[in-house]
């Protein structure tokens, strides 16, 4: 029983301990997949708006006291993403994988987007960098995270042996 309450936030701290020491060693041509944010698209799909949204905002503060950046950028994106997802798996649609993956990716384009918009608004930048930003940095790491993704899907709904309990 205690394992029920645990196994998400244990999940939220293997990722957020892999992220940080194991994910540099992943680098493919220099893009690495971003765990929390699996992770945080996971839970709100299973768990729905608020749970989302807190633990957006949880993950996000995590992420801003481990990073020197503007405090509360990753905080806001997170917090908005983790309660859109969950927003969009409770009221909108249940759909299969493959779409769910799609919904992950525009995910990482929305985050993404959040946060370079804050610190464009932080370094009183003008906005058109934005748009080669995502295009050169968050496409292909969505891209790798959403592989990585697929492969729970792939592990989920893989026909199993008979007489095993995985």
């Amino acid at each position: 029983m205690i394992m029920y309450y645990l196994k998400w936030p244990l999940l939220f701290i293997a990722c957020f301990i892999l992220q940080t020491s194991f994910v540099p060693s992943m680098d493919v041509l220099g893009v690495k997949p971003d765990l929390l944010m699996i992770i945080l698209f996971f839970f709100a799909i299973r768990y729905g708006v608020m749970p989302g949204l807190f633990m957006g905002f949880v993950l996000g503060l995590t992420q801003d006291l481990y990073t020197p950046a503007l405090l509360g950028q990753n905080a806001l994106a997170n917090t908005l993403i983790g309660a859109g997802i969950g927003l969009f798996n409770e009221k909108v649609m249940r759909t299969d994988p493959f779409v769910k993956s799609i919904i992950l990716l525009v995910m990482f384009l929305l985050h993404d987007a959040f946060f370079m918009l804050i610190l464009v608004m932080k370094n009183n930048a003008h906005a058109s960098v934005v748009v080669p930003e995502l295009f050169m940095k968050t496409v292909p790491r969505a891209l790798y995270s959403v592989v990585l993704a697929a492969l729970f899907y792939v592990w989920e709904f893989f026909p199993k042996p008979a007489g095993r309990n995985y």
